[in-house]
Formats: C-alpha cells, sequence, structure tokens
C-alpha cells in the first residue's frame, strides 16, 4: 500500500473527519425532511386543486341539468369540450357507457364504478398519446353517467420534475458538505499531524523544536500555546537537572582522580603495613567505582541530549562487536565461561562509534557478572528482515518480565542482584545509547527454563 492510500485510509479514521460527516449526515437528513415536507405540500396542493376544480365543475354542469334539462347539459358539455385550450375531460353516456357527448375518446378500461378514478386517456385529436387523468364519475337518472376530470399529465409533470429537482438539491447539498467536511478535517488533521511529527522530533532529542502555532486563536491554538510553555518549563529544569548532574560530575570527578593518584602514591611507601596497603587499595577501588558512575552519568546525558549525534559516522557492528568481545574474553575465560561471537558479515550503522562500544560493553559485562560458571554467552551482529540487529545473550537467572522496563532506569537494581557488584546505571546506559540511535530495544528470555532462563538482549537499529 503506498504512502498516499495509507494517509487517506487514516485520514477518513481521524475524529474529525469522523465528527465532520456526522453533522454532513445531520445536515443531508435536514435538507432531506425540508424539502420532502415542500415535495408533500406541493404535490397534495397540486391534488387539492385538482379535486377542486373537477368538483366545482360538476357542480355547475348539475345546475346546468337541473335548469336547462338534458339538451342544455350536452350543449353545454360540447361546448366546453370542444375548446382545445381545456384540459378538463367530459363524457356524457348512455346507461351502456355509450359515450353521446364530450371529449373522452374512450370509456375507461375497467368499467369503473361511480367515485373518483384515475385512468390513461386517448385524445380524440391525438388517439396515439396517451396521458393521464383522474375523474369522477357520477350516474345521472334518465340519462345515463356523467364522467368530470382533468388532464393530469401536465401536472404530474411538473410535480416529477419538482421532485428531480429536489434530488439534485439533496444531492448537490451533500458534495458540497462533503467537500467542505473533507476540506474542514483535513485542515484539522493536518494540524494534528504537524503537531504529532513536532512531538516525535522533540521524543527523538530535538528538545529545542515547538509546535507552531497558526495565530488563528482557535482551541488547537490555545492548546499548543500552553504545551510550549510547558515543553518551555519541562526543558528549563531538565537543562538545569543536567547542569547539576554534570556540574558534580565534573567537580567531583577531578578530585576524585587527584585523591586516587595520591593513594597509589602513598602505597608506595615501603614502611606500609600489609594492612594499610589493602586499606588505601579498597579506598581506591571505591574511587575507580565513584568515577565509573560519574563517567556513567555523562555517558547518559550526553547521549539524552543528543550531543554525540554530531559525531556520527558510518560503523560497522559486527566488526565492533567482535572487538568488544576479544577484550573481555580473557575475563569470561577467567569465570569458566564460553563465549561466542557470530558477526560473518559487516552491518553498517549510523552512529557513534565510542557509544555503540560502550553499549555492546555494558551488555558483554552484565552478562559476563551474572552468567554462572561454565555458562555460555553469544553474541550476534546481523541483519534481520533488512534491519541490523545485535544480541548478547547469557545463561543468567534473568529479568522477569514485569521488571524488564524498570530496569533501564538509572540506578534501579533487583533485589536478587543487590549482592553483585554495580551500579545501576549499566542498562540505563544502552537504553540512552539505543534511544539516540533510534533502535528498538528489546529484554527477552534466552531460552526456555524458568530456573536459569537468561537474558537476551536485542537492539535493531534502523535500515
Amino acid at each position: 500500500m503506498s504512502s498516499v492510500s495509507r494517509f487517506n485510509l487514516n485520514f477518513l479514521r481521524t475524529t474529525s473527519f469522523r465528527l465532520a460527516a456526522f453533522h454532513l449526515g445531520l445536515f443531508t437528513l435536514s435538507v432531506m425532511v425540508v424539502l420532502g415536507v415542500v415535495y408533500w405540500f406541493t404535490a397534495g396542493f397540486i391534488n387539492r386543486h385538482t379535486e377542486e376544480t373537477v368538483l366545482r365543475e360538476v357542480e355547475e354542469l348539475s345546475n346546468v341539468l337541473n335548469e336547462r334539462g338534458r339538451i342544455g347539459l350536452l350543449r353545454v358539455i360540447s361546448e366546453r369540450a370542444s375548446d382545445g385550450r381545456t384540459d378538463m375531460i367530459y363524457a356524457l353516456t348512455t346507461p351502456a357507457r355509450d359515450i353521446i357527448a364530450g371529449n373522452l375518446a374512450s370509456w375507461p378500461s375497467g368499467d369503473p364504478g361511480s367515485g373518483w378514478v384515475e385512468f390513461d386517456i386517448k385524445s380524440r385529436k391525438d388517439p396515439g398519446r396517451k396521458r393521464q387523468a383522474v375523474a369522477v364519475i357520477l350516474p345521472i337518472e334518465g340519462i345515463g353517467w356523467l364522467l368530470v376530470g382533468h388532464d393530469m399529465t401536465d401536472r404530474y409533470l411538473l410535480r416529477g420534475q419538482l421532485l428531480t429537482g429536489l434530488i439534485w438539491a439533496v444531492s448537490l447539498a451533500f458534495a458540497v458538505g462533503m467537500a467542505g467536511a473533507i476540506y474542514m478535517s483535513r485542515r484539522v488533521a493536518e494540524r494534528i499531524e504537524s503537531i504529532n511529527r513536532t512531538i516525535d522530533r522533540i521524543t527523538a532529542g530535538a528538545f529545542a523544536d515547538r509546535m507552531q502555532v497558526t495565530g488563528s486563536g482557535d482551541e488547537i491554538d490555545r492548546l499548543v500555546t500552553k504545551l510550549n510553555r510547558m515543553l518551555d518549563e519541562i526543558g528549563r529544569l531538565m537543562l538545569g537537572m543536567r547542569q547539576v548532574t554534570d556540574n558534580v560530575a565534573h567537580d567531583l570527578r577531578t578530585p576524585l582522580s587527584r585523591l586516587r593518584a595520591r593513594l597509589e602514591l602513598a602505597q608506595r611507601d615501603e614502611t606500609l603495613s600489609d594492612a594499610q596497603f589493602t586499606t588505601l587499595e579498597q579506598a581506591i577501588a571505591e574511587i575507580d567505582r565513584l568515577l565509573g558512575v560519574f563517567n556513567a552519568i555523562l555517558t547518559i546525558a550526553a547521549a539524552e541530549t543528543g550531543r554525540a549525534r554530531t559525531d556520527f559516522e558510518p560503523v560497522d557492528l559486527a566488526a565492533l562487536a567482535a572487538e568488544v568481545a576479544e577484550l573481555y574474553t580473557p575475563l569470561a575465560e577467567e569465570r569458566g565461561l564460553s563465549m561466542d561471537v557470530a558477526a560473518p558479515e559487516p552491518v553498517m550503522v549510523s552512529g557513534s562509534r565510542q557509544l555503540l562500544a560502550q553499549l555492546i560493553s555494558n551488555l558483554i559485562e552484565n552478562a559476563v557478572k551474572y552468567s554462572p560458571e561454565q555458562g555460555h554467552i553469544g553474541v550476534m551482529a546481523g541483519a534481520d528482515a533488512g534491519r541490523p540487529l545485535l544480541s548478547v545473550a547469557d545463561q543468567g537467572p534473568g529479568i522477569p518480565a514485569g521488571q524488564r522496563e524498570k530496569v533501564l532506569e538509572r540506578f534501579v537494581r533487583l533485589e536478587a542482584h543487590r549482592g553483585t557488584p554495580g551500579h545501576g546505571l549499566g542498562l540505563s546506559l544502552v537504553a540512552a545509547v539505543a534511544r539516540l540511535h533510534d533502535a528498538a530495544l528489546a529484554l527477552s528470555d534466552a531460552r526456555e527454563d524458568t530456573a536459569t532462563p537468561g537474558l537476551k538482549v536485542e537492539l535493531r537499529f534502523p535500515a
């Protein structure tokens, strides 16, 4: 499916289009009701006017019969029937329905009785042309039957034209309303989509971006203005927190490094006792741990702020994974672990080589730390569905499914791992570097053994 088709399909699912379609339906229904009432009154008026005209004509002919008798009635009917401009229909018949006067070519089929009747007629002037008529039939004592009607062809044609016009009016109103609904809902959808794109960029690290205000002053503009203010305040707070963190890390890292150097210098004093030497060695180890924490914090800050994007370059993920794994092979062997690296072909990604190396290093270090003796660590760099894939799997205790999102936060450690060395920043750094590189990070069980399922960390990079 093309991008245009996907956009149109998504557009039809938007709330703005559904609201516009709902109001268009109400508008079209209201127009149909109004025009339907107009048609009903118009058609009713035509029928009532026709009935009134026929009944008035019957009343006049009845008066003629009463005043002038049968001969006068025949003469009046003949005179009125001979008028070529009249739409009235006359027929005076014998009791056997034989027409003796009038302009009706033949008596209505079906031998209708008295009362109102609708039928097709043939004019004496144009016998081949059928016309629609409505008439009333009355018995006349001593003469036969009297039919007085009205030619309805023109009136029915007018009613049909009116109905056609109303249908066109409804169709035109629906078309114009649909065009307006699509136009307005598309404008709203485009503004919402613009907001979504800006949010995506901010989420990806472009914290300085803000949503566009059109100046229309509508509810979307007011919402965007408040969101921009909220982002400004969040940005100010984040900047303050980041500056505090960076300043603390920078300010403490330098004196700690100096303190470590002095302690190393003090260790060289040959007059130290074994207890004093051990104490100094432990102090240096604690300083190293603190320096590691500060370095990790600064690395995470660099990844989260996006500053490291300036260092992006083509990186062979397979070669980098093999190099880092080679550095940890002696440590793994020392702990009785085996490590396999599956990276047969180059896998190119765009990123920071230093941060990607730190990411792989953290994953392998965790795998070495938590794998039991005689355990196995698998490192793989390849491609999956056209996307670069990096995975590190171990045979350790794993991470419960409900805790996998939590361990990606800073300084979070599971209770079962409290006794092992670490500061809870390893996976936080991995998550930050993954977000910087737009990579999808997934944690899962490495195997089905529920006792020691192991942990498998997968990162899928953009194609």
